[in-house]
């Protein structure tokens, strides 16, 4: 089962592989930013296990791991690239040092996407996002050069990835949002940025569907515990207070699936992009998107279970 992706016409499986937390350990400004490296080797292998359970989507950026990840997606890719549609994003880097860099200029773009296009291996991009905010003013230069990365075919659609509603209408406005990555869950669902996704045809690719792993299921116990100093710790808040929900579950499937299921229901919601680093967590994904849509009496039931939050 594929979507299309909004005016863009591409063919997308309903789950997205995100790829930060396949990257490995990342530092910047001296914090980790990253994950425990799962190892090169399980990330291809699991990319290419989920190809063959009729996933085509992937989603990366030039700052992931210092550029591992679209260095292992390209390699994970090799000899299949046909069959597969890759989203990448420029303007958050890792600088000299390990300094965190936040500039989407024009005159970064080309040198963010021939490095994106090396690493990748391939001679095109199906989805170019901006990864950080763009200044307003710079919008019309940045549009020639992203035009002219079209015209030579080296990316075929362009967009943003944000959560600010103001910031992807300005890009609206300027003709530049054919896909918008946003964040949307239960606790959190973020209709004005659903709404003008389909005011504007843009094709989506939602994001935090787990609400930083609150809906997973994993931590109605107990919260992840990170170290004080890591960016994720800062989010590691009040993971049993979605305890209400699991009595709103449907039998039979499991508290991430709902979350998942709700998701791809929210209309203009085309992909999830996941941020699972396990077979078994794509797996249970996948057969929620062939579980069928959440009735009316289900969805009160997930009403009252919220409103218990």
């Amino acid at each position: 089962m594929k979507n299309t992706l909004g005016k863009t016409g591409l063919a997308v499986s309903p789950i997205c592989i995100g790829t930060w937390q396949l990257a490995g350990p990342l530092a910047l400004d001296g914090r980790p930013d990253g994950h425990p490296d799962p190892g090169k080797a399980q990330v291809i292998r699991l990319i290419r296990d989920l190809q063959e359970r009729g996933i085509n989507f992937i989603d990366t950026a030039e700052q992931y791991g210092g550029g591992e990840a679209e260095r292992r997606t390209g390699e994970a890719l090799a000899g299949q690239r046909a069959h597969w549609v890759i989203s990448t994003k420029f303007g958050y880097r890792v600088g000299p040092g390990q300094a965190r860099e936040d500039d989407a200029s024009p005159g970064t773009i080309q040198p963010s996407l021939e490095g994106s296009l090396r690493r990748l291996r391939t001679d095109y991009i199906d989805i170019f996002l901006y990864h950080c905010p763009p200044r307003p003013g710079e919008l019309p230069e940045a549009k020639a050069v992203l035009e002219r990365a079209r015209e030579e075919g080296k990316i075929r659609h362009y967009g943003i990835s944000t959560g600010n509603p103001d910031l992807a209408r300005l890009l609206a406005e300027h003709e530049m949002l054919e896909v918008l990555q946003f964040p949307s869950n239960l606790l959190d669902p973020n209709e004005p940025l659903r709404r003008l996704a389909v005011e504007h045809g843009a094709g989506t690719q939602v994001r935090g569907v787990m609400a930083e792993g609150r809906l997973s299921g994993k931590y109605l116990e107990q919260a992840p515990q990170w170290p004080a100093d890591d960016r994720r710790s800062q989010g590691a808040k009040d993971f049993g207070a979605v305890a209400p929900l699991a009595r709103a579950v449907p039998a039979g499937w499991t508290m991430d699936q709902l979350a998942v299921r709700w998701a791809l229901d929210q209309p203009g919601q085309h992909s999830i992009c996941l941020g699972a680093k396990t077979l078994a967590d794509y797996e249970r994904a996948i057969a929620a998107t062939r579980l069928p849509s959440l009735s009316a009496e289900q969805l009160q039931a997930l009403r009252s279970a919220l409103d218990a939050c």
